[in-house]
């Protein structure tokens, strides 16, 4: 009956690896050894990259809240806070702030030419346009564009928000649009909609 310690011609006995090594069971634990340490390589990659992601998307929306608050605080400057407010359920709103003197500021959007135009509007205490400031929009230069300047803006500046909005007359108020620009001016007008249909769901006029 052979010897279970195995030696060398030199007679140094060998380890239990160099005795199996050509064997299955050598073979399944080594397959084993190697699965155990890619699946721990593969699952710590998976938590980085989910940290990863979890906090670039903190990240995104402190930046985009931080933008917010700029971008209010040059609607109101004198205002010494914003307050959020639970938003009423309407499409093309996406949020709405209180200040501390009673002035609203309404973040939304509507279809434009080229992508949503969405908007920042400010609604002064007394219920007219203050000002609208713009959070993102893809419009062509030179077209669109022309319908989200200062300029165009400016007409609604003091315009009372307790009518619905229209280029055409069909309804409410009728307001020009910019020549050239009718989507975005259509957008635009629509965008104060939601503004004032929101200001009147919380109490406005």
């Amino acid at each position: 009956m052979p010897s279970s310690n195995m030696t060398t011609a030199s007679g140094a006995k060998l380890s239990w690896i160099a005795r199996h090594r050509n064997g299955s069971l050598y073979a399944f634990v080594t397959v084993l050894v190697a699965a155990v340490v890619c699946g721990g390589v593969l699952g710590f990659a998976y938590y980085q990259g989910q940290w990863a992601t979890t906090a670039f998307a903190d990240a995104d929306a402190r930046l985009d809240e931080a933008q917010g608050g700029a971008q209010r605080a040059l609607l109101f400057p004198e205002a010494a806070s914003f307050e959020k407010l639970d938003a009423p359920a309407i499409e093309g709103l996406n949020s709405a702030y209180v200040t501390d003197a009673g002035d609203y500021v309404f973040d939304v959007q509507s279809a434009g030419y080229a992508g949503d135009v969405q908007l920042m509007i400010g609604i002064a205490s007394d219920g007219t346009v203050a000002g609208i400031q713009i959070v993102s929009e893809n419009e062509t230069d030179g077209i669109g564009s022309n319908a989200l300047t200062e300029d165009f803006f400016g007409t609604f500046t003091g315009l009372a928000a307790e009518d619905s909005l229209s280029l055409d007359g069909s309804e409410g108020t009728q307001v020009d649009g910019v020549s050239g620009a009718t989507f975005t001016s259509t957008a635009v007008v629509e965008d104060l909609n939601i503004a004032f249909e929101a200001y009147a769901q919380l109490g406005g006029n």
